[in-house]
């Protein structure tokens, strides 16, 4: 599989697959990155060491509302009409209560399959389950967002782009338990609808989303899935402390 690379700017924190020590891009281009780094750094300042998973969901919705804040005011100086537009919206049901793409449904179908086999066989692997918890809830993250109607070229590729990392992470699901299943042949049959569940899943992102044209992505054979990088200060300021 030959995965594609935008040729335009598209921020890279977008269709990132969150494996920072692996990743070559400029860090200091990455506004993901940077304001993980620096939560990280003020926490160790302070003592608190790591965060707990309450803290971490907390920390996203502040980032979330700094960033819709920072929209908002980018979307004032253009001359839109901000408010107008949240009165359209306060009539639409909430997100949460619409149904999910079946798409969706069985990237989370997945997770709590692979969940559920870690809890019984994780500490026998503690490499392939280190990775395995560490991309399960992805695939159903990411089609989310790439499921979601596109409005330009731009939107599309952003899609795509979101679609190909989970192709690329759900190749990495299926080698860390097929390693499992040459350590211990016995875990083969557990396994097996986790495998059917992967395969599905590559094979309808192959069809819905790789294989779409793009006038904005181009073929990236050595790897690179970043296109062209620019400078994040300005957008950094909005989310230091």
């Amino acid at each position: 599989m030959i995965y594609r690379r935008p040729r335009v700017y598209i921020p890279p924190y977008n269709y990132c697959d969150r494996m920072c020590d692996r990743c070559a891009i400029d860090k200091s281009k990455c506004l993901l990155y940077q304001t993980e780094m620096d939560e990280r750094l003020h926490r160790e300042i302070d003592g608190l060491g790591e965060p707990t998973p309450e803290e971490t969901v907390d920390r996203i919705l502040k980032d979330t509302r700094l960033a819709l804040e920072m929209v908002e005011e980018q979307a004032k100086e253009m001359g839109v009409d901000v408010r107008g537009i949240r009165r359209e919206l306060e009539g639409e049901e909430p997100r949460e209560l619409r149904e999910l793409p079946p798409i969706v449904q069985e990237a989370a179908l997945l997770a709590r399959g692979v969940s559920a086999f870690l809890r019984e066989h994780g500490r026998e692997f503690p490499e392939e389950a280190a990775f395995l918890r560490r991309t399960l809830t992805l695939p159903g993250a990411k089609l989310g967002r790439a499921s979601t109607p596109t409005l330009d070229e731009i939107e599309s590729a952003d899609s795509i782009l979101q679609a190909q990392v989970v192709h690329r992470v759900l190749s990495g699901m299926a080698v860390a338990l097929e390693s499992i299943r040459r350590a211990r042949p016995s875990l083969g049959d557990p396994m097996l609808d986790l495998l059917r569940l992967i395969q599905s899943l590559r094979i309808e992102i192959e069809g819905r989303w790789l294989s779409l044209p793009s006038e904005v992505l181009e073929p990236s054979a050595e790897g690179e899935w970043w296109g062209p990088l620019r400078d994040i200060t300005p957008t950094l300021k909005y989310f230091r402390r």
